[in-house]
């Protein structure tokens, strides 16, 4: 008789590794069985780890290092093996030896693949994380306010707002969740840019843009491009507007100027109807950014004061060609019959005189036109102060002023004659209504010397003179 061989426990499926690519390595398994599909595989041994390449048609097989041996998952067997195993499984099992028979060990399960290390969390859309999200109490609208600001407006409905500290922590954003996809640019209506940090003495860093809308007046269109001013700006209120403008329905039908230029008009038109104390009327400074269009609110202005009968006008620029741009914003807000005489074209006689003629419109001059004179010494700043006349009300501006800004130079330079003139004839004509206008009106103090007319220094200020305004400290001054 035989000695009966010692059974041997079922073979361990070890992990798969997938189809193995042609000519593919590892150490070679054998083993029994079958019939297979295609190609060979690649698989884990259950016991050692080692990768072994099993043979095609090769379900069963031991391990040539640790010789455990081993069957293929049925997930890399063909569907006529798989039916074999199963079948073979169940006889199996109903025998008695099968019954007795040790459980097969679990199988060892590959280490879990390794994961791209995490990215930075990106925060949902419209959310800032430097900024604390709370809801205005009017209008709900969920707004994004720096910390540390205790008061604010409401981009949407304007409503003024205080932040309450002790109700802040409601409001601590939370963890990040995933990025919902951009909405389209067009339905985006507030602007909120956070530029380059620049840190300074007061310890503030960056600064935040919003839209900006007349808060106070709800004449005229929209302006067509998007005008933001920085939140600083914003919380200051302008004044109530009081001035009632005679173009307004004119301006209403032909939509030629925006709401913010009409708010620029009513404004400026309202702050020459003061005196300063000095006795001298009450200029207005215009410091839109480039491109808002200070050249037609210019033309409105115009054609407001010709409705007055202020049928004079003063307009002086940077350059002799900018003559065709002042007389195309009149034709554009309806002043057409406003015509502009280039200065440069006339001799230095008399306007009003039977060569020239000139008893009304716009005198469209340069600031090198202002300080010129002929060889007989008459000068082109009398010529302007003779046509005007000692009780001018009408506009003189000075477009693109900051040509004027050294007035007051640095130590040891001397003022420009241009800076000179201007306040010369500011000086001479005190009833004028001034308009200084310009993207860069004040880089720093001293460039402010030509702005008499804005009451901020002398009788009724708070400072004596423009050396004593000077001596303030603005550190943050820039226009």
């Amino acid at each position: 008789m035989t000695q009966p061989q010692q059974q041997q426990p079922p073979p361990v499926p070890p992990p798969p590794l997938g189809p193995q690519p042609p000519g593919g390595g590892g150490g070679p398994a054998g083993g029994g069985g079958g019939g297979g599909g295609g190609g060979g595989v690649q698989v884990r041994c259950a016991g050692c780890r080692m990768i072994l390449s099993v043979a095609p048609g090769v379900t069963e097989f031991v391990c040539p290092t640790c010789k455990l041996p081993q069957m293929l998952p049925p997930e890399l067997m063909s569907r006529a093996h798989q039916k074999a195993l199963i079948s073979s499984s169940s006889s199996t099992a109903s025998s008695p030896a099968a019954a007795a028979a040790p459980p097969p060990p679990p199988p060892l399960l590959p280490p879990p693949p390794s994961l791209p290390p995490p990215g930075p969390q990106v925060p949902a859309h419209g959310i800032d994380p430097t900024k604390i999200q709370l809801p205005c109490a009017n209008c709900r609208a969920l707004l994004n306010v720096p910390h540390g600001l205790a008061r604010f407006n409401c981009p949407q409905c304007r409503v003024d707002l205080a932040v309450d500290v002790s109700k802040l922590k409601q409001f601590a954003p939370g963890p990040p969740a995933l990025p919902p996809p951009p909405p389209p640019p067009e339905e985006v209506n507030e602007v909120a840019i956070e530029v380059e940090r620049e840190e300074d003495e007061g310890g503030t860093a960056g600064e935040t843009f919003t839209d900006y809308r007349p808060p106070k007046l709800s004449i005229g269109p929209p302006h067509p491009d998007p005008i933001v001013e920085t939140s600083s700006l914003s919380a200051v209120q302008p004044p109530e507007p009081t001035y009632d403008l005679v173009i307004k329905d004119d301006l209403e039908l032909s939509n030629s100027l925006s709401c913010l230029q009409i708010e620029t008009l009513v404004y400026a038109c309202q702050r020459h109807l003061h005196l300063l104390p000095s006795g001298a009327r009450a200029g207005f400074f215009i410091g839109d950014g480039a491109g808002v269009g200070k050249g037609r609110t210019i033309a409105g202005l115009i054609w407001e004061n010709w409705h007055h009968g202020r049928r004079k006008a003063v307009w002086i620029s940077v350059g002799s060609d900018l003559k065709f741009d002042a007389s195309r914003d009149l034709m554009d807000v309806g002043a057409s019959c406003v015509v502009v005489h280039p200065l440069n074209k006339l001799p230095y006689s008399k306007l009003d005189s039977k060569t020239n003629n000139i008893r009304e419109g716009v005198i469209f001059l340069t600031y090198s036109s202002l300080i010129a004179s002929s060889e007989k010494g008459r000068s082109r700043l009398q010529q302007l102060v003779q046509w005007c006349g000692p009780n001018f009300d009408g506009l003189i501006i000075f477009d693109e002023c900051h040509k004027a800004k050294n007035l007051v130079p640095e130590a040891g330079s001397q003022p420009t004659r241009t800076g000179e003139a201007v306040v010369e004839i500011q000086a001479r004509l005190p009833e004028a209504r001034v308009v200084y206008c310009s993207a860069t009106g004040a880089s720093e103090p001293r460039n402010m010397g030509y702005m008499v007319r804005l009451g901020l220094w002398g009788a009724g200020t708070s400072f004596l003179d423009f050396r004593d305004f000077l001596g303030a400290n603005f550190p943050h001054l820039t226009c």
